[in-house]
């Protein structure tokens, strides 16, 4: 699990994480160090205070129809969850248009070869 690097990149302790989830202490230190396994609300507490998936908690990759994603592609994710509908639509259209830069780019490289 990746709880040491997420507590770590808060500047916490394991002290303080033990009183964010109202464990001893210890009983954290043992899921840092995968002695103890966490309850599933436990695990749920952590996603959702540090903004991750469970199964980016559990180094798990996150797969689905399109397939497997990056940590860079699930924190585009996370951050597309924060947009009003609005802003979602604006970041569609960006996306859409780097899209098109790249096809339009990567026809010119092609067509540029063939003269070549």
């Amino acid at each position: 699990m990746k709880l040491k690097e997420l507590r770590k990149s808060k500047n916490l302790t394991q002290k303080d994480m033990g009183t964010i989830l109202n464990v001893a202490p210890t009983t954290y230190l043992g899921y840092e160090k995968e002695i103890n396994e966490p309850t599933i609300e436990t695990l749920k507490k952590l996603a959702d205070y540090y903004h991750v998936t469970l199964d980016y908690l559990v180094d798990r990759e996150f797969a689905n129809d399109i397939g497997y994603l990056t940590e860079q592609q699930l924190n585009l994710l996370n951050l597309i969850k924060t947009l009003d509908n609005r802003q979602c639509t604006k970041a569609e259209a960006y996306i859409y248009g780097l899209i098109d830069a790249k096809e339009e780019f990567n026809k010119n490289i092609k067509s540029t070869n063939i003269g070549a």
